[in-house]
């Protein structure tokens, strides 16, 4: 059995004499989320529930989880689809595009109930690109070459593509940099009641960077770093809440910019002489 709670309501014991036996929870079985939408749960990294049982928090558990419960009959089941908020383990969030799972079940004491929890996005969730464009699998790329080489530029490939087609960025000793911007983001929300989330998988053998780049009028471009990726072998999805970002520069056009560097050393010698990152669904998402 495989049990990690960030927080947990303290199970309430029942009041009594010392030799009164303690109550025998029921057990819920909680198996990773289905996801009903584009490429599933594969295409998703979904690795908390919160659980909820008649309005009482239990906790967020890594799935699967078996989660006792000090509850009997007929129950009311609520599992929200968690995930770690900027890649951080410390900081794993409900996800809110995604719907919570909701079940009616018996418990009984000492037994064991199983849940095969499923969600899909929320119907008021916005995409400013769509799933296609997002995936790069159509003709209208949303991208576009910033560091001023034509020969350092993206190019989509399906070559160990996540699906599809994917964005291939490399950098050698002769084009050190590469640098590569998303088209202009209007009318995103600027508030914190209005969360704006980035989702992108991604694969890469050597660091880069992910910024945020926001204009006003003719005035110059703003930026602030938001991550630094380390080096993946696999493919790896990650989730990123901008919403502190784009309050921070508070313009009315947004911009991702990814940056490739070949990195340096202390004393600055290039320590690795070529690198390569592939990124696959760019998904800017929001209410």
């Amino acid at each position: 059995m495989r049990l990690r709670n960030y927080w947990f309501a303290p199970l309430l014991l029942l009041a009594g004499c010392k030799d009164e036996p303690e109550p025998i929870p029921a057990y819920l079985h909680i198996e990773p989320f289905t996801v009903n939408a584009t490429g599933g749960a594969d295409w998703q990294k979904i690795t908390e529930g919160w659980v909820y049982v008649n309005n009482q928090l239990l906790g967020g558990f890594t799935l699967p989880a078996t989660v006792p419960v000090l509850a009997d009959g007929e129950s009311q089941v609520l599992v929200f689809p968690g995930v770690k908020e900027n890649g951080l383990t410390s900081t794993p969030a409900v996800y809110p595009f995604l719907e919570r799972f909701e079940a009616e079940v018996v418990l009984t004491s000492g037994q064991t109930t199983n849940l095969q929890p499923a969600t899909k996005y929320a119907p008021a969730a916005i995409f400013p690109w769509s799933v296609e464009r997002a995936s790069f699998n159509t003709t209208s790329v949303n991208l576009e070459d910033r560091d001023g080489d034509s020969l350092s530029t993206f190019v989509l490939t399906t070559d160990g593509a996540f699906e599809g087609r994917s964005v291939l960025l490399s950098v050698d000793t002769a084009h050190r940099i590469n640098d590569v911007a998303t088209e202009l983001l209007l009318d995103l929300p600027v508030t914190q009641a209005q969360p704006v989330w980035l989702e992108m998988n991604y694969k890469n053998d050597i660091p880069f960077e992910l910024w945020v780049l926001g204009t006003q009028g003719n005035a110059s471009e703003l930026s602030l770093g938001v991550y630094q990726f380390v080096p993946a072998e696999n493919w790896n999805k990650i989730y990123f809440n901008l919403t502190t970002f784009l309050i921070a520069l508070n313009q009315d056009k947004y911009r991702l910019l990814f940056r490739v560097n070949l990195p340096r050393d202390d004393k600055g010698n290039i320590i690795q002489n070529t690198g390569t990152v592939l990124l696959d669904n760019l998904r800017i998402i929001h209410f």
